[in-house]
C-alpha cells in the first residue's frame, strides 16, 4: 500500500467512526430527554380523563338488532343462499 492510500483509508475509517460516535451520542441524548418525561400510571391516567371529553354513547334495544336487507337488495343479489345463510346463522353483518 502506497502512503495516500494508507491516508485514504485512515480518512475513511475515522470519518465512519466519527458517523457512529454522532448517531450514538444523539441516539443517547434523545433516550435521556424520554427518561426525563415518563410519567407515573396514575398521572397518565389522570391526563387521558382529562383529554377526555367525548361522551359514551347511549344504546338502546334498538341498537342492538341486526340490520337485515332491503327485498331489492336480495333481489338482485347472485348470493342469496350466502345472505340466508349468514342471516340464519349471525355471522353476517347485516
Amino acid at each position: 500500500m502506497t502512503k495516500k492510500q494508507q491516508i485514504i483509508i485512515i480518512t475513511v475509517g475515522s470519518a465512519l467512526l466519527g458517523a457512529y460516535l454522532s448517531v450514538f451520542i444523539y441516539q443517547r441524548i434523545q433516550r435521556a430527554k424520554a427518561d426525563a418525561n415518563v410519567v407515573s400510571e396514575d398521572e397518565a391516567l389522570e391526563i387521558l380523563n382529562d383529554k377526555t371529553i367525548t361522551p359514551l354513547p347511549d344504546f338502546n334495544e334498538e341498537d342492538l338488532l341486526p340490520q337485515l336487507p332491503t327485498e331489492e337488495v336480495v333481489e338482485n343479489n347472485p348470493n342469496q343462499d350466502l345472505i340466508d345463510f349468514e342471516i340464519l346463522s349471525g355471522y353476517g353483518d347485516y
